[in-house]
């Protein structure tokens, strides 16, 4: 961020945290530069961006980096009584925008904000899109509407005599593409001005699935907030003093808490001081928000141990603890106390109910904003590929996998694939019910857009119905604690016992995800091999960066470069069946524990 200008990022930081305004005004380094939801989420507010393009005529695109030059151009063209521009430039008083669409109608000025987030046209026009029951911004909302509300107010002082109207442009969630759409979206371009009639254009927008959605209402109720704010952050930036800290349970997810940090490097530390110190801290208590305070259902409990400077997990008492958490929290606390894993037995009756061979399910999806076949709505989930291990009650395995590889809408290949590899087997173990919801998404899909699959739905609907899926998730949830597993993510789960049942490192599979580096053992996620391709590095350790992956491999460099393709798919392959692999490496541990062990002999070879 330029240095003499506030933009709509430091404004967004000090709606949620004043200090890490400041943070990001020193260029104190943020886990958010890594994170690959926030990623994805600019991938497809550039593709929103470059697709509501199309829908203006005879717009002139400013996008000059030089904020001052870029200024006096849109003035210049602001000049002028009707005027469309894109990626304009305003600055006053220290603010500075660079709104998506600003258009000029006589003494009017619409401000466009262009946003991946969908919007639903028939809630917004009976006034509940935006706004809640009770009146406010919805919260669902609020974080675009302070966004598009701050732009409104940098206009609004810089051209006082004009009537500001704000927009936001957004995917409507029950809209569809149509092939005009589609094929705009394949064809990444820079911007060419572009001509069309009035008739032309209408079609266009009506048939887009990118809606105007107006804000005036929405923005008017947060105006008064928007500049107080405002104006509040701009006298902290110009002293450039650090505002002081208002330690909370909010501050959980700084984004300036970082891994292993310090008091130099982590804005978090730098703000709780000893306070951050406590091991464990009060912030691994699982579900700690549902903690309320006595007498005040709306406080936190949290706020009140950190205002009393007590940190430590250890300060809440088992007499704080209540509902429906209640029961995992107090388990947390005696097994971490005393640093000792917990299996409830139960689990043993659990495990013996199973009926073999089980399997061991993962899917990963994708979607996008602007879809990318025709006929299909904004953020519609495609499954495209599926992981199996299937274990033999005597040790034996068999994996069975499919990647969609084509350019092509995958659902229902997918689970055709799907069924040929669940053929013969018995329960299908997934780790939290999305599997679940994706099957039962799925059927209706291939309702919609595949009339010949009634065969397919049908058998996707027997699944479903056949109890044969068990959420391994649940299992962990109610009957397992593990004190270096404070949550109960599969990625949290497994290195905690990776790192602690040594016999799972020689075990005839899972041996090949060993890996140690100065004398510590190695989250299996962080073995898995990256690919350097066209000078670029390429990962896949996440649920997004295999969406990310797997878009690369169909429309980016794999589209046009068949080795590039199949580098791709490898990444993906690899990623996948370690989902899997970690499911069943957390089974093997839990049945070891309990002494109904299924572990094969090393030398037990993998079934083809």
């Amino acid at each position: 961020m330029p240095k003499n200008y506030l933009n709509k990022t430091d404004f967004s930081r000090w709606m949620t945290c004043t200090t890490a305004a400041h943070y990001g005004w020193s260029d104190m380094a943020s886990k958010n530069e890594d994170d690959a939801f926030l990623r994805f989420l600019a991938e497809e507010g550039q593709t929103v961006r470059r697709m509501a393009r199309r829908l203006f005529t005879d717009a002139k695109f400013i996008g000059e980096a030089d904020l001052k030059l870029a200024d006096r151009i849109t003035r210049k063209n602001l000049v002028n009584d009707t005027v469309t521009l894109f990626e304009s430039c305003i600055i006053h008083d220290n603010f500075v925008i660079r709104p998506d669409v600003l258009i000029r109608k006589g003494r009017t000025l619409y401000i466009v904000d262009v946003k991946s987030k969908s919007g639903d046209m028939q809630q917004h026009r009976k006034g509940r899109m935006l706004i809640n029951f009770y009146g406010d911004v919805r919260a669902a909302y609020k974080e675009i509407a302070y966004d598009l509300s701050f732009q409104t107010e940098v206009i609004r002082h810089a051209f006082p005599d004009f009537e500001i109207v704000p927009y936001f442009l957004l995917p409507e969630s029950s809209s569809r593409t149509d092939n005009e759409e589609v094929d705009a979206a394949r064809k990444v371009q820079e911007f060419t001005s572009e001509i069309i009639s009035d008739e032309v254009l209408r079609k266009r927008r009506s048939e887009s699935v990118l809606k105007f959605f107006p804000a005036s209402n929405a923005i008017s109720k947060i105006r008064a907030t928007t500049e107080s704010t405002m104006a509040a952050m701009h006298t902290a930036w110009l002293s450039k003093l650090r505002p002081k800290p208002q330690l909370r349970y909010q501050c959980r997810n700084c984004e300036s808490r970082l891994k292993n940090g310090n008091d130099t490097a982590d804005g978090f530390h730098q703000c709780w001081g000893k306070l951050a110190e406590p091991k464990p801290h009060l912030f691994e208590l699982y579900q700690l928000y549902s903690l309320k305070q006595k007498g005040n259902k709306q406080a936190l409990l949290a706020d009140e141990k950190i205002l009393a400077g007590d940190t430590s997990i250890y300060g809440i008492s088992e007499t704080e603890l209540h509902g429906e958490h209640a029961n995992r929290q107090k388990l947390q606390l005696h097994f971490q106390r005393k640093n000792e894993e917990w299996i409830d037995p139960k689990m043993k009756d659990l495990i013996g109910k199973l009926q073999w061979p089980i399997v061991f399910l993962d899917f990963e999806t994708s979607m996008a904003a602007i879809p990318w076949y025709t006929g299909l709505k904004p953020y519609e989930v495609l499954p495209f590929q599926f992981s199996a291990h299937i274990l033999y009650e005597d040790g034996r395995m068999k994996h069975r996998e499919w990647l969609n590889t084509e350019d092509r809408i995958p659902t229902l290949y997918f689970i055709r694939a799907l069924q040929r590899a669940l053929e013969g087997t018995g329960s299908v173990l997934v780790y939290t019910d999305y599997e679940n919801r994706i099957l039962k998404e799925a059927i209706s899909f291939l309702a919609r857009h595949a009339p010949i699959s009634a065969l397919e739905r049908e058998w996707t609907s027997d699944l479903l119905n056949s109890g044969r899926i068990v959420d391994q998730h649940e299992w962990i949830l109610q009957g397992f604690i593990h004190p270096r597993a404070v949550f109960t993510s599969i990625k949290k789960v497994l290195p905690a016992v990776w790192k602690t049942n040594t016999d799972l490192h020689h075990h005839y599979y899972f041996k090949r995800y060993y890996a140690e580096t100065s004398g510590s053992i190695i989250d299996p996620y962080k073995t898995l091999p990256s690919e350097s391709i066209g000078g670029l590095d390429y990962e896949v350790r996440e649920g997004c960066g295999a969406m990310q992956i797997y878009r690369e491999m169909i429309r980016g460099i794999g589209a046009s470069n068949p080795t590039a393709k199949e580098q791709l798919a490898e990444l993906l392959r690899n990623y996948v069946a370690l989902d899997t692999a970690s499911q069943w490496i957390i089974f093997e541990h839990l049945t070891q524990q309990l002494g109904i062990s299924n572990r094969s002999p090393d030398n037990l070879k993998i079934q083809a």
